[in-house]
């Protein structure tokens, strides 16, 4: 979020930055087409051949109410000043002076030595020079130049054209720019201060309801698999209602599940001990009653029931793998709609299959031919 405000505030100044560029060299071309057109209606003649008449013209730019900001010069076909505004309003351009050498300092080093850079006044006449050749070529240039005191100003150098030959150029500098749009800067800085306030509190609350909660809820999870605690309780969270709150309530319903199965096969495990215990026992009586036993129909009738006690023990084990597989299978398959009447016919064929001579019969009353679709009433013994 804070990345997303930076890219936004420095997307935002630049497009500020290029509006009041544009806006002001428009504001400079028409400032500067009416100058023009007042110095070519006052301060210039044809005969023999057109020129600019320097006095009227200078005249012409020293009665002009030039702001501040502004700055406007006058120059002849040769690139001669004929009239600057800052003259006429006594104004002086200062640059600081570079610091003072020290005692025994020289400018610079004899090996290697390269020359200085060019001064910012030398590239601020150089990017002038380039303005006003273009102006008397006959084109209107505009754009951001640095100025001498090192400044960037928006300039806009236009031809003054007497019988289609251009006789001067008017150049209009405005220094301005960069102080609207510090301003602009100084304005932003409160919501600056908003956004990353807000961007604080907004952290804060995500720790604090977000982060927080999911931590203790991977606290509770890792106990469980740790084998500290069976189940996850947590009821200020299930409590919320948001998706933590249902996390936290589907996180708890499925341990309190794994519970009741761990109970479960605890249950049947002892089930299971007691069931194969018996016969067991009843095996190693009549093993142990076998070798003192010396009459032969004694010793078939202990035999009989060592068979009996194994087909027993044979038909537990069965039983329990079945009910394993069951539970296994049972796991592993989707949920799908069951159909009870196909369900209830298979149980009776089953029982039937399985009926011994003297139990009694099962069959489903309204059964009709296609028992697999027939709606069953009831079931019936008989």
């Amino acid at each position: 979020m804070g990345l997303a405000i930076l890219v936004g505030g420095a997307l935002l100044l630049n497009e500020l930055r290029q509006g009041l560029v544009d806006a002001r060299l428009e504001s400079l071309r028409t400032e500067g087409q009416l100058i023009a057109n007042v110095i070519d209606g006052e301060a210039t003649q044809g005969d023999p051949e057109p020129v600019i008449l320097a006095d009227q013209a200078s005249s012409i730019v020293e009665s002009l109410a030039v702001p501040r900001t502004e700055r406007v010069r006058l120059f002849d076909a040769e690139g001669h000043v004929i009239a600057d505004s800052y003259v006429a309003a006594d104004r002086v351009e200062t640059t600081p002076l570079p610091a003072a050498l020290k005692p025994g300092e020289r400018p610079f080093a004899i090996p290697g030595f390269q020359p200085p850079p060019p001064r910012a006044s030398d590239l601020a006449q150089r990017d002038l020079d380039k303005a006003i050749a273009g102006a008397l070529a006959g084109q209107t240039v505009s754009g951001v130049r640095t100025a001498e005191n090192g400044r960037r100003v928006v300039s806009v150098s236009i031809p003054i054209q007497h019988v289609r030959d251009v006789v001067a150029v008017l150049t209009l500098e405005s220094g301005d720019v960069d102080s609207i749009i510090a301003a602009q800067r100084m304005a932003l800085l409160p919501y600056i201060f908003i956004a990353v306030a807000v961007n604080l509190v907004s952290s804060f609350a995500l720790s604090q309801f977000i982060a927080q909660p999911v931590r203790r809820l991977s606290r509770a999870a890792d106990s469980v698999r740790l084998s500290r605690s069976r189940t996850i309780e947590l009821p200020d969270i299930a409590a919320r209602r948001d998706e933590l709150g249902d996390l936290a309530a589907s996180l708890e319903d499925m341990t309190h599940t794994l519970s009741e199965r761990m109970d479960a096969i605890e249950r049947f495990a002892a089930d299971v001990a007691h069931e194969i215990r018996n016969p067991l026992t009843s095996i190693r009586s009549a093993v142990e009653t076998l070798e003192l036993v010396r009459d032969a129909k004694a010793r078939e009738r202990l035999l009989g029931i060592l068979k009996q006690d194994v087909s027993r023990l044979d038909r537990l084990i069965t039983d329990i793998s079945n009910a394993s597989r069951l539970d296994a299978e049972l796991s592993r398959e989707p949920e799908r709609p069951v159909s009870l009447a196909h369900t209830l016919h298979e149980i009776v064929g089953l029982y039937d299959a399985m009926r011994r001579e003297g139990e009694p019969h099962v069959r489903l009353l309204g059964e009709t031919a296609d028992t697999l679709t027939a709606p069953v009433q009831s079931v019936h013994v008989v």
